[in-house]
C-alpha cells in the first residue's frame, strides 16, 4: 500500500512539473525574441512599395534578355530594407503572406528578421540573425541565431531552420539563369551580382 501511494506521488509530481513546464515554455513562447530589439523601424511607403518592383522587372527583364542572346552579361540588383518592407505590408494587405507582422534589416553583412507567424493558440513570434555567402554560384544562408520568443533553443533548430531556408531560395532560384558572384549587405541594403548564364 505504501508503495502505491508512493507511485501515486511520483507520478502526480512528474504531472505537476510536465504541467508547469509547459506553462512556462508557452509563456517563453510568447514573448518578443531579443533579436528583436536590436533591430531598426522602418516606414513603408507605397513609393518603395512599387521600386522594389520595378527593380526586380527591371533586373528579370535583363536576365532573361542576355540569356536569350547567349550573353554572359554582369547584372546587379540593389534593393533597400525600405523596399522590402514596403513589399511585405502590400503583400500583407492582400493576405499573400501568411504573418502578422514582419520586419527586415539589412545591417553590417547581415540581415535581420522579425516576423509574427499564425499559428494554433498563440502566434509564433520568431527572429533570426544571418548572412548570405555564395557557394557555386548560388547564394547559402547561413543562420548565427535564431529566437522564438524566449525559448531556449539548441543549436540543432538554428541548422534546421537554416536548411529550410536553403531549400526555399533553391527553389526560387532554379530557374533563373543567374550565377551568383557576390552578395553585399550594408548601409540598409542588399545588392546582388552575377553574371547571365549562356548555356554553353
Amino acid at each position: 500500500m505504501r508503495v502505491l501511494k508512493g507511485l501515486i506521488m511520483v507520478v502526480g509530481v512528474i504531472g505537476i512539473l510536465v504541467v508547469a513546464t509547459l506553462l512556462i515554455g508557452y509563456y517563453l513562447y510568447s514573448l518578443s525574441p531579443p533579436i528583436q530589439a536590436k533591430m531598426v523601424q522602418i516606414l513603408p511607403s507605397s513609393d518603395a512599395a512599387q521600386s522594389f518592383d520595378e527593380k526586380i522587372n527591371s533586373a528579370k527583364a535583363e536576365i532573361d534578355a542576355a540569356a536569350d542572346a547567349g550573353q554572359a552579361k554582369q547584372v546587379t540588383l540593389t534593393i533597400t530594407d525600405k523596399e522590402v518592407n514596403s513589399k511585405i505590408i502590400e503583400l500583407r494587405a492582400k493576405g499573400e503572406l501568411p504573418v502578422r507582422d514582419a520586419l527586415i534589416n539589412f545591417g553590417d553583412g547581415h540581415f535581420l528578421t522579425y516576423a509574427v507567424v499564425d499559428t494554433p493558440g498563440i502566434n509564433a513570434k520568431t527572429a533570426m540573425i544571418g548572412q548570405i555567402e555564395i557557394v557555386n554560384g548560388s547564394p547559402k544562408v547561413v543562420i548565427e541565431e535564431f529566437n522564438l520568443g524566449k525559448l531556449p533553443l539548441s543549436e540543432s533548430v538554428d541548422g534546421r531552420v537554416e536548411q529550410l531556408l536553403n531549400v526555399m531560395v533553391r527553389l526560387q532560384m532554379s530557374d533563373v539563369p543567374l550565377e551568383i558572384t557576390n552578395i553585399q549587405i550594408k548601409d540598409h541594403e542588399l545588392a546582388v551580382i552575377g553574371t547571365t548564364k549562356t548555356g554553353k
